[in-house]
């Protein structure tokens, strides 16, 4: 299977908070890089769906990033596993994620 990402991907488990359309759920990070996330959540959500994702990387503060779900996969149980393509990021966002990815690579 031929590698699609752009950038490297970095496995982290850290709780997130999701909204979409104005619903706010839990979440768990799988893992990081800079242009998308994984989260696993127990809510399902369709492809396409805008959503945003409220977390906290481990050495960096909170943050909050706005993306487009672009893939959908089986996770542990009945939770799904959702891609999450970043749309919108901010600065200060941006500059919190290249730091913890600095960290890890």
């Amino acid at each position: 299977m031929d590698e699609r990402r752009k950038n490297q991907r970095f496995a982290v488990e850290v709780p997130v908070r999701l909204t979409f359309a104005g619903n706010s759920f839990p979440g768990h990070l799988k893992d990081v890089c800079r242009d998308a996330v994984l989260v696993e959540t127990h809510r399902a959500l369709p492809i396409d769906s805008q959503v945003s994702v409220a977390m906290a990387l481990p050495g960096t503060g909170p943050l909050e990033v706005y993306g487009r779900i672009i893939r959908i996969a089986p996770g542990e149980g009945d939770a799904q596993r959702m891609a999450i393509l970043f749309t919108n990021v901010t600065p200060a966002a941006e500059t919190r994620i290249d730091f913890f990815i600095a960290q890890h690579e």
